[in-house]
Order: C-alpha cells, then structure tokens, then sequence
C-alpha cells in the first residue's frame, strides 16, 4: 500500500515514521515544498537570533521513506487517487495525509510583493531578513502584527541589537492571546529596549526607496526599515483541494479518526480543524505536540487500526523579552468566575465556570507547570477548593490526583 504524505513538516514526518514503525513493509513517500531536509519550523526565531543552528534543527530522518523536495502539489484527483505536481508529476496513493502547515497572510496592499516584505514560514525568510539587515541603509524591521510569530521574532532582534518598530491594528499586543490588563504587563518589557509600539495603526503602502524601504502608514505617518515582516496571523495551506470534496473551513475539517470527509484521505498538523474540548467545536490547533499526536493517531488510522482522537484545547507558550507567556482556553476576555494577581510585574489570572478551568493568563519567570494546566482543562477538573494554588501557579499533579500518588510512594 502507498501512503503519500503532501507536507514535511513535524506531523507529515511524525506520520511516516510512525507507519514505518506499525508495517514496515508500506511503501511511504513524503512532498516537500521546499528544496532543504525537512527541520522543525518553530525553531526559525531561535535560528535568527544565532541562539541555534539550522543544522541543529533538522528533523530525524526515516529509513524507507522518500522524502521527495520540491514537490508543489497543486491538485488532487479523488476519483483516481493521484496527487499533481506543479512540475507535472502524478503520483498514485492508497492513502493520502494532508500535513501542509500554514502560511502567514500578507494584505493586497502596494509594494506587499517586494523582496524585502516577508512572513516568515520557511528558512528563506529568516535568510531574507538577515540579508536586508545586513545591506540596507537602514536597520530597523518593522513587523506587522504582535501576535505570537512576530513577539518571537522582535525577541530575536533585540538580541542582535537590532532596534524594531511594531504596528498593531488593535489596541493591544498579543490581542489574540492574552487580555487588556496582561497585555499592559507585557508592553512593560519593552522599558529601556529599542522597541517602537504603535497601536491603532495598519501598514498602507511599502515602497523600496534609497536602499531602504519607506513605509506609509493609515495615520500618514511614515517610517524607514530595513525590511516588512507581517505576522497578522495565517492561512492553512489548503488551496489544491478545492473541488475535491474535501470539506474545508479554515482549516480542513476531519472526523473523530482523522479522516477528511473524502475516504482514504485523512490530515494532521496545522492545516486541520479538531475538535476543542473546551469550546465543544472543530477549531484550529497550531501547536507542535498537538500536530505530533495527531499525526501518530492519523497514521495508525491510515493502517486500518481505528485509533480515534479525543481533541485538544487551545494554549499557546511562548518566552519572550525574558519573560514567559503561557495561556489556555478562554483567555482574552473575561467569562465566568474571574480570579486575578498582579504583584512585581507578573500577572495570572483564570476563569473558572461551575467549579471547571476554562481559561488562563501566566505572564512571569516560567515556574508554573504547563502540563498541570492542561490535564485540569482536558479531563475537567473540579478545581472549586484549589482555587488559589491554581491561580498562584502552585498546583502540582499531585493536588490533582492525590490518591494515586499516595499508591505511587
């Protein structure tokens, strides 16, 4: 049986070891848009700020999987199971898995095309940015959008020195994310760094000017950088299915085994929709163990093993201007019970509803235990007596489940 996976991303690579691993015998071939051995793409803003290597961050390789580099696929025929290249190459699959990840959305505006303005998905980006940085007359990045890529990357920079200027639609950063009151403590970081914050503002028109690029703002003001780095959230790479029959939304949607709603194609990673287990609908999950899971669950299911995937909750982790950001479930508003503390520039804050976590904000040194948090939403704890543990960060496993590690010891 062929399995070809479109995607070599972190689920696509996890997802062919794993068919190796249960039937060794399956034949398993792996599309890469890319022209490099496929790496963990999170580690892009380690890279940028010379804290890692490339090389480092490479994904392991598999014995007996093809891993076939840029393959553009471009379409899919469902009635006779082939995958089309953009080079013209059909290839025939038995089961097909979508891993394509996402791609960061940049506005139709002028000058959103010029070599200089990215969003960064890929090494190539990184490399476009270093390049800028290092030829252009001018020094600054001026990254549109605060969301969690763009926070990762403006970290990296002011490590190399190099000063950033952030224009944010909204009036807050990391609005996605965190709330009014957490996003006052973050902006804080930004004290004594060379970190420009404009708020209520979008990017019109870029134009390359004079070795640099002059970027004109909806207020008239005007700015000068080196290069444009959008991160304004992103689009799941979905564009080849369309007419499949592949239900899409903004992801592609999957059922409880993984599968699309075409037989014999199924998805992981972060071009899927999954069910939330705290929302109680299908929603996007952008995260690396979520994408690892899935995708050992989407192989197995494309062996025949029925292995069902029970969802996920949304929560994003993130350190950044030497502070850690940690958040889960409902976390941008107020819902329910809402339970704050504020002291010394950190700031958490929960919200629980009939006596369940539904949400969370962590803005401070990293103490508290993220696998704690997610286990309380997941299985739905009834937190009622441990309310300030939960909000102090000082609940462990063991307040959880306090019989079994009684038996353990």
């Amino acid at each position: 049986m062929r399995h070809v996976i479109i995607g070599a991303s972190v689920a696509g690579i996890t997802a062919a070891a794993r068919i190796k691993e249960l039937s060794p015998e399956q034949e398993v071939i792996v599309l890469s848009g890319e022209g490099v051995r496929p790496y963990g793409k999170m580690s892009l803003p380690y890279i940028l700020s010379g804290m890692t290597w490339f090389e480092n961050c490479m994904l392991p390789s598999v014995d007996g999987v093809e891993i076939a580099l840029n393959k553009y696929v471009d379409g899919v025929d469902t009635v006779s199971k082939t995958v089309h290249t953009n080079d013209g190459e059909q290839l025939d699959y038995d089961r097909l898995l979508i891993a394509t990840g996402t791609s960061p959305f940049i506005p139709d505006i002028p000058g959103a095309r010029l070599p200089s303005v990215v969003g960064v998905r890929n090494i190539g980006d990184i490399e476009v940015i270093r390049k800028r940085i290092a030829e252009s007359t001018q020094k600054r990045v001026i990254l549109a959008g605060a969301g969690l890529v763009n926070a990762e990357i403006g970290d990296a920079l002011v490590k190399l020195g190099i000063p950033v200027t952030y224009v944010i639609s909204s009036d807050r950063a990391l609005s996605q994310i965190v709330d009014r009151e957490a996003s006052v403590i973050i902006e804080k970081l930004f004290a004594g760094l060379d970190v420009e914050l404009l708020k209520g503002e979008d990017i019109q028109e870029i134009e390359e000017k004079d070795g640099a690029l002059e970027v004109k703002l909806a207020s008239g003001k005007v700015l000068s950088g080196s290069c444009v780095v959008y991160g304004k959230g992103v689009r799941p790479n979905t564009g080849f299915l369309k007419g499949t029959g592949v239900q899409l939304n903004k992801g592609v949607v999957l059922g409880r085994y993984l599968e699309t709603s075409v037989p014999g194609i199924y998805g992981a990673g972060d071009a899927v929709e999954t069910d939330d287990i705290l929302l109680g609908e299908k929603t996007l999950h952008a995260l690396w163990p979520v994408a690892v899971e899935q995708a050992n669950n989407a192989a197995g299911n494309m062996l025949g093993m029925e292995m069902p995937y029970g969802g996920d909750v949304l929560r994003n982790i993130l350190m950044v201007f030497g502070q850690t950001i940690f958040t889960g479930g409902i976390s941008t508003h107020d819902e329910g019970d809402v339970y704050r503390n504020v002291s010394d520039g950190e700031y958490s804050k929960i919200i629980v509803k009939d006596g369940k976590l539904r949400g969370f904000v962590f803005v401070g040194e990293g103490a508290v235990n993220p696998g704690v948090y997610l286990r309380m939403m997941r299985d739905q704890t009834d937190i009622s007596s441990m309310i300030n543990p939960v909000l102090h960060g000082t609940i462990a496993h063991a307040d959880l489940y306090p019989s079994v590690f009684k038996v353990a010891l």
